[in-house]
């Protein structure tokens, strides 16, 4: 998520770091209505087919049109629910917008009130929300986990704290305005680090030096909301963790969050088959996990690129061969629809395993509706990765703007969207209603 190009030499720097530690209108549209799940594909009826479209409300306003593959203009949900989305992911970012300008930090400005714009007009077309709690005012992953401005001086405790009260907070708001909740990440990629707290920050990795404390009271606002609102069997929300790095860390982390008690239900990964390696591994380290630690998994970020080419004046983070570890499938239309799938249907094959049928959950395209964006808009609306006061934000931290900036950008993901740089839907958006499909096959 967000400004990517860090990942792979950052990813790669934890996974030695723990090495070392542990050794019908349209006529695109297809016919989606299939029969419940066949074993022998691992499909199950509920399968998540999920995007995340967080910055969906701010390229609206800035007035993006949206189109269906015939280049008719249509509701973006109009056109996910034709394709086969029965999912969408948001995520939200506690305060994202610069304390002195106002200005929002980009990203698309992504605070609970979008998320609950986003969340009813998902419930108006009969999908549910994963809530992505990232605990910071900005973009958190790998490489960053900056704590919220208004928790910049907090202890360990009084995080964990706040972790409760403003994911029991929101998920009421959420709740109040009529949103379909289904599931809830406590926290986006943490890697061992959580709002301030952990490994990029005191070197300690394995969720001991509080971070797993935040991560179980998040859990329990959550056990607090399905009891305040009645929520049980499959309307109670889920609880999921989001760690990153499928193929190399997955299990240390699963068992940093068994040996701390945290009572979750979802392991969440983010698998790009560009840095993570391949939809084999993937399926083999989600197995495994699901048995080992009797929890459901799924993927909650993946993405393709279809193109090398620029769509605006802001570097993608893939451009070339040589910003991809792994390189399986054509930088194509088509290429970004078999990886998708491959890294769908590698989460279905949980449901094949003895024992963990029903383990595999799905997963989430990450922003396939992130196309180019013009730069002398991005810092009005919020369309670009960052704008010029996201800095600000950083240097509450340390002494220099290194992950976000200090001038307005453009997107960096345009390259890896599911929509061209006119808006128009491509045909790799069709591997939404393949996946469904496989269900009856």
């Amino acid at each position: 998520m967000g400004e990517k190009r860090k990942w792979k030499w950052v990813t790669t720097s934890v996974t030695l770091a723990f090495s070392l530690i542990a050794s019908a209108a349209m006529a695109f549209q297809a016919n989606c209505e299939v029969e419940a799940a066949q074993k022998q594909t691992g499909i199950t009826e509920g399968f998540i087919r999920g995007v995340d479209i967080s910055s969906i409300v701010a390229f609206e306003e800035m007035g993006q049109k949206f189109y269906y593959a015939n280049g008719n203009q249509g509701d973006m949900f109009d056109i996910l629910k034709d394709g086969g989305v029965n999912y969408i992911r948001v995520r939200v970012w506690n305060d994202p917008y610069d304390t002195q300008s106002k200005l929002g930090y980009g990203g698309g400005n992504s605070d609970i009130s979008k998320a609950i714009k986003i969340g009813q007009r998902a419930k108006a077309h009969g999908m549910r929300l994963l809530v992505d709690f990232q605990y910071s005012d900005f973009w958190a992953d790998p490489a960053k986990q900056y704590a919220p401005k208004a928790w910049k001086d907090y202890t360990p405790g009084q995080k964990a704290n706040a972790v409760y009260d403003f994911t029991y907070n929101s998920l009421s708001k959420l709740l109040s305005a009529g949103v379909d909740v289904g599931m809830v990440q406590i926290g986006n990629e943490t890697m061992g680090t959580m709002a301030g707290m952990g490994g990029l920050y005191d070197g300690t990795w394995n969720l001991t030096t509080g971070v797993g404390a935040a991560m179980q009271k998040g859990c329990g606002a959550v056990d607090a909301i399905n009891k305040q609102y009645g929520l049980s069997g499959n309307k109670a929300i889920l609880k999921a963790l989001h760690f990153t790095d499928p193929n190399t860390t997955a299990s240390w982390y699963a068992e940093q969050a068994a040996l701390q008690r945290i009572n979750y239900d979802v392991f969440a990964v983010s698998a790009y088959p560009f840095w993570h390696g391949s939809p084999d591994e993937l399926a083999a380290s989600l197995k495994s996990v699901a048995k080992t630690y009797n929890k459901k998994v799924m993927v909650a970020e993946t993405a393709y690129p279809y193109t090398f080419a620029n769509a605006d004046a802001t570097g993608n983070n893939v451009s070339s061969l040589k910003d991809m570890s792994y390189s399986g499938y054509d930088v194509s239309v088509a290429g970004q629809k078999k990886a998708i799938e491959a890294v769908f249907m590698a989460v279905a094959s949980v449901n094949m395993q003895e024992g963990t049928q029903g383990y595999g959950l799905g997963g989430f395209y990450w922003e396939p509706a992130w196309i180019g964006a013009d730069v002398k808009k991005s810092g009005r609306y919020g369309t670009g990765f960052a704008s010029k006061v996201s800095g600000n934000y950083e240097l509450l931290f340390h002494d220099k703007v290194i992950e976000y900036a200090t001038e307005d950008k453009g997107s960096s993901w345009d390259n890896m969207a599911m929509f061209d740089s006119k808006g128009k839907a491509l045909d790799s958006l069709q591997v939404f209603c393949k996946i469904k499909d496989a269900a009856s096959h």
